[in-house]
């Protein structure tokens, strides 16, 4: 099983937004350490938020690390014109050569006020420019300087982005931790409608989960009250930090609180592996897609390195 490390980038007490970025290119090198397959970072925007600009943090964590693949799941295309992802890509991939992917979405990314900022008015609908995405890696015009394309992936949470992947040949992701649970009918309806192209023979899946898993069953508890504690308006501009949580104690938002079926998989290592075994079972996918909440940085290590021992490499 190929695995992703895939880091939303969140932001933590004292941290703050620039400690989030640096502890995401730190991320990337204990990934690779770790022998994950690939690293991947979310785009989000707004005062909250730690990453909204993926494409430098992809940078940052490719120069930093030498074999893994780095990307993004996803860059939002509906901000942006396709043009300038592509060229974005292009020069990245000429920088790490066989190692980018360009993940591909339509999630809002923020709250309203700053969405509504980021468009901009007579733009293509989604899938045009998807279209015209694919059409600038692959034309080999004057456009874009010579270089092989980035790896492609369509991101999304439902049937529309599965028959858009499956329509253009592109691998597909589905988030699963967007929904509470299993989804199979949508990656089904993925591989039904797969057309074989330039980016791949064959449907390619890889399935994003979240997972809270510690040695500690107390600190399990702690993780999955971030969770709730992410959810609630409490108007915090960072989530708590690893000490807060402590002091917390019993006042802590109840673990059950916005965890319920697969949106979060927690636990001590063994249930975890149950449950991801189980996801396993009723996707057979190509890959999965591995993200945390997790103020500790060397905890969310430890969660990866866990997640890793669930499935050896080779």
């Amino acid at each position: 099983m190929r695995l992703t490390a895939f880091d939303q980038v969140l932001v933590y007490g004292a941290t703050g937004p620039a400690g989030a970025a640096r502890e995401s290119v730190r991320l990337a090198v204990a990934a690779e350490r770790l022998g994950y397959d690939r690293f991947w970072v979310a785009e989000h925007h707004g005062a909250t938020s730690g990453c909204g600009s993926p494409e430098v943090l992809v940078a940052a964590a490719a120069a930093a690390t030498g074999t893994i693949r780095v990307g993004t799941a996803s860059v939002l295309l509906p901000h942006y014109a396709p043009l300038k992802v592509a060229t974005t890509f292009n020069l990245l991939e000429r920088l790490f050569p066989g190692r980018i992917d360009l993940g591909v979405g339509r999630g809002p990314g923020g709250v309203e006020t700053v969405t509504r900022l980021l468009a901009r008015a007579g733009e293509a609908p989604y899938h045009e420019k998807i279209e015209h995405l694919l059409a600038h890696v692959t034309a080999g015009t004057d456009l874009l300087p010579e270089s092989s394309p980035p790896q492609l992936w369509l991101t999304g949470a439902g049937p529309g982005g599965a028959q858009l992947a499956a329509r253009h040949g592109l691998p597909f992701c589905l988030a699963q931790f967007a929904h509470g649970a299993p989804r199979p009918d949508i990656v089904a309806l993925y591989r039904e409608n797969f057309r074989p192209g330039p980016f791949g023979a064959a449907p390619r899946v890889s399935v994003a989960v979240r997972v809270a898993c510690a040695d500690d069953p107390g600190d399990v508890r702690r993780l999955r009250s971030v969770l709730a504690l992410a959810a609630a308006p409490t108007g915090r501009r960072t989530l708590p930090s690893w000490e807060e949580l402590h002091a917390l104690g019993p006042a802590a938002p109840s673990p059950e609180t916005g965890t319920d079926g697969t949106a979060l998989l927690s636990g001590v290592p063994a249930e975890v592996a149950e449950r991801l075994a189980a996801l396993v079972a009723a996707y057979a996918p190509d890959e999965l897609a591995v993200t945390t909440v997790c103020p500790d940085f060397d905890l969310r290590v430890r969660t990866f390195e866990l997640v890793r021992a669930m499935f050896p490499a080779g």
